[in-house]
């Protein structure tokens, strides 16, 4: 009668435990990962279907063989020798895996697995992860490996990377077009000196300046800033640049420079936002060379910033608008007479706009000084020296707009 009793309770459980043990082998059999349980010398004890499915020679191969053999390794396959023999074996990284789990006794987790395997009788690159760890199977010391066929997301991966590398190829050869519609040296002017700076905050940007020198009377400057950054802006950038290259832009019939509220409103008419969808801001300012008269017009451009031989400071205030709001909108100019030794600074808002490794904007006044402090040296190193203070705050942090810097020092006329 116990005994009976016993089996009566016991029959329950090892129902259980048969259920469980079916639907354990139903979920390895099914999932998309191959399962398989190896010695120490990767021989195989066991395996799941998607083991089958991944490694067509395993449907031939008896159990307790080797994981080279099964499934095709290039190094067992070329050389013919079992699992552990071929002269690639001691830097398998599946075996060091094992080696692993033996003196320490713990798992080791999505170990990438990158090789050649012989599959349908013919080579392929196959890109895996696997997982090992430590068991006990048939009384037995053993080990579970779980590997995970990531072949198609580590080939679209490298796709993407193919792809990657040619766009910054093109934006590179792009950033040198841009970069030659720069100054590529200051230029020789009689009665002023002119430097500059510039980062783009990608591989190209919206900025672009020039200095414009048609005859012994008068030069022209100007600096315009696109909103956004990258391809787009660029783009708008350089058709502005060529713009005001042209006969249309700077320069009129007879040569010389045209006023700065002429160049502006051309270029507002010429530039609406409907046929862009963009619009950009921009300085643009001439400077007699005898009498050191400066005339400027400004559309939606930070002020410039003229200092003054005493090392006072003042911004030119006179803005307009942004280019591309409509041609309804007219621009006019204004004008300042600079005394020798006067300097302007013209520069786009990711001057002030360049933040360090804390989030934390550039205080104004760090440029101020810097400017002020740096007034009697060459005008190149009073770029330079803002330039490198920028550089000094903003720590490693990269630059979140480009960043154009121009300075002009007027060293008076006859």
């Amino acid at each position: 009668m116990i005994l009976q009793q016993e089996n009566h309770i016991m029959a329950p459980e090892l129902q259980n435990l048969k259920e469980s043990n079916e639907f354990l082998n139903l979920l390895l059999d099914n999932i998309n990962s191959a399962v398989l349980i190896a010695d120490e010398n990767l021989q195989i004890h066991q395996f799941n279907n998607s083991f089958l499915n991944l490694f067509d020679t395993a449907a031939d191969a008896s159990l307790v063989s080797g994981f080279g053999q099964t499934a095709g390794c290039i190094n067992a396959v070329i050389e013919n020798k079992d699992c552990g023999e071929s002269s690639h074996c001691t830097d398998c990284i599946l075996r060091r895996s094992l080696i692993h789990n033996l003196i320490d006794n713990a798992p080791v987790e999505k170990q990438s697995l990158n090789r050649t395997f012989y599959i349908n009788g013919e080579p392929f690159n196959k890109h895996f992860q696997f997982s090992t760890r430590p068991i006990t199977f048939q009384g037995q010391k053993m080990f579970l490996v779980i590997i995970y066929d990531v072949t198609d997301i580590e080939q679209q991966k490298i796709e993407l990377q193919t792809k990657q590398k040619l766009i910054d190829r093109d934006l590179e050869s792009a950033a040198e077009i841009q970069k030659s519609l720069l100054p590529d040296k200051s230029p020789e002017i009689k009665n002023i000196q002119v430097a500059w700076k510039f980062e783009p905050c990608n591989q190209i940007g919206g900025d672009i300046f020039n200095i414009h020198h048609m005859d012994e009377a008068s030069a022209g400057l100007y600096m315009l800033d696109v909103c956004g950054h990258g391809v787009p802006a660029a783009l708008i950038s350089v058709t502005v640049s060529q713009f005001l290259n042209s006969t249309d832009g700077l320069i009129g019939n007879n040569c010389e420079l045209l006023s700065p509220e002429l160049v502006l409103n051309k270029l507002n008419r010429s530039f609406p936002f409907d046929r862009f969808d963009s619009f950009f801001s921009i300085i643009y300012m001439t400077i007699d060379l005898e009498d050191g008269l400066l005339e400027y017009s400004c559309a939606g451009h930070p002020p410039p910033i003229l200092i003054h031989h005493d090392g006072t400071l003042e911004y030119l205030n006179q803005r307009g608008p942004v280019i591309g709001f409509g041609p309804e909108i007219v621009f006019a100019q204004t004008s300042r007479k600079l005394q020798a030794g006067d300097r302007v600074v013209l520069y786009t808002d990711g001057l002030f706009e360049t933040r360090n490794l804390a989030g934390e904007y550039v205080n104004k006044s760090l440029v101020l000084d810097t400017l002020r402090d740096n007034r009697h040296k060459p005008i190149q190193n009073m770029v330079d020296a803002v330039y490198a203070s920028i550089k000094d705050f903003r720590q490693h942090a990269a630059p979140d707009d480009d960043i154009s810097l121009l300075a002009v020092e007027y060293a008076g006329g006859k």
